[in-house]
């Protein structure tokens, strides 16, 4: 039976193996990841003096799963465009108190005392559980839209007071003349600009990414709408007579006119203060710099006045910039309201001219109209730009109140790289460890199947497997073919007995198999015949290994006087006998080893009458060369 080797099985079946590895590795892959679920989660605090007694800033107490609420996750798949189940999404998060260790170990030895915990933490993990399906991207991005959604609706619930309402939306629902309606704009716009007045002075800071806008942008943008729109519904309106009121365009474009000469003439008057101010002090600068630069005597008095200037001015802070950015200020407001004092100014003159004064329609009823639906359309823009901007100063006054203390981190539930290399290990060991066990099965299956017991070489059935593998196909060049048989058998096993012949056979058999296993293939086809078959072998190198082994064959039977090997052989090559179908060699082979058996036998009759001695000789061994075998 051939020597255990697992290197020889592992290259036998490494195809096997390699299959069994990316099959099973495969196959944990796509488990795990069926398996595979992504947590978002971050940390957030409440940081209100009433946090750690679980109250809110308006003195409620705090309810954490708010977090998750309808109200709070409708707000974030709206923002993400999603139309999934509320209550799915609402299954997949959850909040987890954060409390120090030591705080918890405090915690567990006062339960174990049977007192209850006093501890109340301010901080919170919040957590949403993604499938494999939707993906690591929208588990972050729908725990991002919940934070920053329950970020607006807890400062709108417990930090700021809600939202100014939008007076022009009623105009939709009801029917109202145009004078009206105008009314109606008129006064929703005046509660809106006073609104946005006191934000401009609570935050005038502060400015909106999404829209853009300050709260000061936002009035202004208002109070042109107040100044111009509306007057001009007002201009259309009275211009053909549409209300009883006809003189109060005129009136209040004149007042505005009157109020803006005043507010100009008011600014233009603190210029020239501020200007006279700033040339007076930049002539007084000048003179402390001369008086602080001025040589001296003596370097000592140099130093003396630095110190004394020094601390005399260490206290005071120099305002001369902000005197300039208030002249610049000035002077843009100045010029602003002079062109928004010329505009009305011309409004004026156009109403007070003499087609409208008799009564002549400079606007039909269908224009007017489109003018109010476009101011009340204009108004209900501008209040989109003040509900963005409201709503994202929320965001930044909860951050005042609630603070995200970690960013968001996403880690999944089941580590596929890692079971893809335990995977990978663990099918090649299987294999392996397989391939091994096959390999020595196949071992033991050959070995009772294709191996001759009494020499341990393959048999006659194994020749006839191996002389059909190559039976359907051309030989290559240099194909080379021996046939030898032991012919001195018979002899040993008459004269030794059949044990005697055997182990002789079985050691003759071991030389030919030690350049088999080298070279190509050796097997016993019976009755002390051998068939040798070296796939590339050239007839020089085939007679150097038929020397070799008539050399082994001559140094056995000098260390066994008496159990001597005697063998005939006939050898044929595929490129010199021009010959390519292996069993026509092997018949040539034959042919050449029985015409050497029959010239060996005619030696034999004809030395009969030789003396003892010559006849009793050591038969010379045969080398099987083709001359010989002729």
């Amino acid at each position: 039976m051939r020597q255990f080797s697992i290197l020889r099985y592992l290259k036998k079946f490494s195809l096997l193996i390699f299959l069994l590895s990316v099959i099973g590795s495969l196959f944990i892959y796509f488990y795990a990841k069926s398996q595979q679920r992504y947590v978002a989660s971050t940390v957030i605090q409440y940081t209100n003096s009433a946090a750690k007694e679980g109250y809110t800033p308006d003195g409620s107490p705090l309810n954490v799963e708010e977090i998750y609420s309808s109200t709070v996750i409708d707000a974030a798949m709206a923002d993400l465009g999603f139309h999934s189940n509320i209550d799915s999404v609402r299954s997949n998060c959850y909040v987890e108190e954060v409390v120090p260790e030591t705080q918890q170990k405090l915690n567990e030895a006062l339960v174990e005392k049977g007192e209850d915990p006093s501890y109340v933490t301010d901080t919170y993990r919040v957590y949403f559980i993604g499938n494999n399906d939707t993906g690591e991207d929208y588990a972050w991005n729908m725990l991002d839209a919940i934070i920053k959604n329950y970020y607006e609706f807890y400062a709108g619930k417990y930090v700021e007071e809600p939202l100014q309402g939008n007076g022009v939306s009623v105009l939709a629902e009801g029917n109202y003349d145009y004078v009206e309606s105008t009314q109606v704009m008129e006064d929703s716009i005046s509660e809106m600009l006073d609104y946005l007045l006191s934000k401009r002075e609570d935050y005038p800071y502060f400015r909106s990414v999404d829209t853009g806008y300050t709260y000061n942008d936002l009035y202004r943008i208002y109070r042109l709408l107040y100044n111009y729109e509306i007057p001009g519904l007002y201009a259309a309106i009275l211009s053909n007579a549409e209300t009883n009121d006809s003189d109060l365009l005129v009136s209040r474009l004149t007042k505005d006119c009157e109020d803006l000469q005043l507010y100009i003439e008011n600014r233009q008057e603190r210029s020239k203060s501020l200007k006279k101010l700033i040339d007076n002090y930049s002539i007084r600068n000048k003179e402390m710099m001369d008086y602080h630069y001025q040589s001296a005597e003596n370097g000592t008095e140099s130093i003396l006045k630095d110190v004394e200037y020094n601390h005399e001015h260490s206290n005071k802070e120099t305002t001369y910039d902000g005197l300039i950015q208030e002249y610049v200020d000035l002077n843009i407001d100045v010029r602003q309201k002079t062109i928004e004092k010329e505009h009305k100014e011309y409004l004026l003159s156009v109403f007070e001219a003499e087609d409208h004064a008799q009564g002549r329609k400079t606007f039909s009823s269908e224009e007017i109209r489109e003018k109010i639906n476009r101011c009340a359309e204009l108004a209900n823009k501008y209040y989109q730009y003040v509900e963005n901007t409201g709503r994202e100063l929320n965001r930044q006054l909860s951050a005042n109140y609630l603070a995200m203390i970690s960013s968001i981190n996403v880690q999944p539930t089941v580590n596929i790289k890692l079971y893809l290399v335990l995977a990978i290990i663990l099918f090649v060991l299987v294999g392996g460890i397989g391939a091994v066990l096959l390999g020595r099965a196949l071992d033991f299956i050959d070995y009772f199947r294709y191996v001759d017991k009494t020499v341990q070489i393959p048999n006659r059935a194994r020749c006839d497997v191996y002389i059909s593998e190559w039976a359907n196909k051309l030989l290559d060049e240099n194909f080379a073919c021996v046939a030898l048989k032991m012919d001195s058998l018979s002899s040993l096993s008459n004269e030794y007995g059949r044990e005697a012949g055997d182990e002789v056979l079985k050691d003759f058999a071991a030389i030919l198999k030690s350049y088999g296993d080298l070279y190509g293939f050796v097997g016993h086809n019976g009755s002390g015949v051998f068939y040798a078959f070296f796939p590339k072998c050239p007839p020089d190198k085939l007679d150097v290994i038929l020397k070799a082994i008539g050399r082994q064959v001559e140094k056995y039977n000098n260390l066994n006087q008496g159990h001597t090997v005697h063998y005939i052989s006939g050898k044929a090559v595929s490129s010199e006998d021009h010959i390519f179908e292996i069993r026509d060699l092997l018949r040539l082979a034959l042919q050449r080893m029985h015409s050497e058996q029959n010239e060996a036998e005619s030696e034999d009759v004809s030395g009969k009458n030789a003396p003892e001695k010559t006849r009793n000789r050591t038969k010379p061994v045969s080398t099987g060369k083709k001359n010989d075998a002729q």
